[in-house]
Parts: C-alpha cells; structure tokens; sequence
C-alpha cells in the first residue's frame, strides 16, 4: 500500500481511441462552463454527466460530479493509446493539489507542534497528543480517498469499459 493517497493503472478497452473519446466527451462537463447558473434550481432540467473536466485528443483529466462537498474525491488523469483490438487506458488517481498542500501544512504543524513540546520537555501525553491526531487524520483520508476512488472507478469503467 502506498503511503500517500493515489493510485496509478493501465486497462484494455475493447474500444477504439476516438469511440473512448467520443464516450468521454458526452459524459464529462466542460470546466470552463460551470457556474451557478449550470446547477439544477427550479427550471432547469437536471443534466445527465457523469464527471467535470478536460477531455482532449491528448488524454484527459477529469473527477467525478458528487451532490454534496468531498475533498478527497480523485483527480482523474489518463492518456488513451489506440491499438488494432482495442485501446489501452493509463490513468492515474490522485488529490487535487489544493488537498495535497493542505495535507502537507497539516502534517507538518503536527509534527512541529510533537518536536517543540520534546524540546519543552512537556509531559508525555502533550507530546503524543498531535501525533495521535496526525495518525487518526491519515486513516481517516486514506479510507476517504479509496472510497472515492473506487466509486468514480466503477463509473469511469461503465463508461469506457
């Protein structure tokens, strides 16, 4: 298991490049659009894509469109490889860079906050304390990110699959 939250594999489509493409593009909201104005109030109909995003001849990167806030749903990033019997699909799974910097300051303020209460000579559990928080943090993200990752997953292989 990797100690950072991300995930990287290559799959076969029985699909061609442009029909995999083609299928993306009909199921991935363009980012550049979105807007207030595109989410469903009232009198607009509720619209039926699957993930926000980029698809282009090149690759794509895309994440998964949720009904409610999750901040460790994946970004999606993948290239697509065109064959005779099929196209083979890299993807790579991660956080998006705003969670990792996050991530990043958060564990690094628990670690500072462990190593100056050493160099106070502070009691036991005043030391521990952060840490204890920090590791509880880190399960908490890497079931949260696995989760997410499996169900957008599971919706990118029903779409291109």
């Amino acid at each position: 298991m990797q100690l950072w939250p991300a995930k990287s594999e290559m799959f076969l489509s029985p699909h061609k490049q442009d029909e995999i493409i083609r299928r993306m593009k009909l199921a991935v909201k363009p980012v550049k659009f979105q807007s207030f104005k595109n989410r469903s109030l009232g009198d607009f109909e509720e619209e039926a894509f699957l993930f926000n995003g980029h698809v282009g001849k090149g690759g794509f990167a895309i994440s998964q469109i949720v009904s409610r806030p999750n901040n460790f749903l994946p970004l999606i990033k993948g290239n697509i490889e065109g064959g005779e019997s099929g196209s083979l699909v890299h993807l790579e799974f991660g956080l998006f860079p705003s969670i990792k910097y996050f991530l990043i300051f958060w564990i690094v303020l628990m670690l500072l906050f462990s190593f100056i209460s050493i160099a106070q000579n502070d009691d036991l559990l005043t030391i521990v304390f952060p840490l204890i928080i920090l590791f509880a943090s880190y399960a908490l993200i890497i079931s949260r990110f696995y989760d997410a990752y499996q169900k957008s997953r599971k919706e990118l292989m029903r779409l291109i699959g």
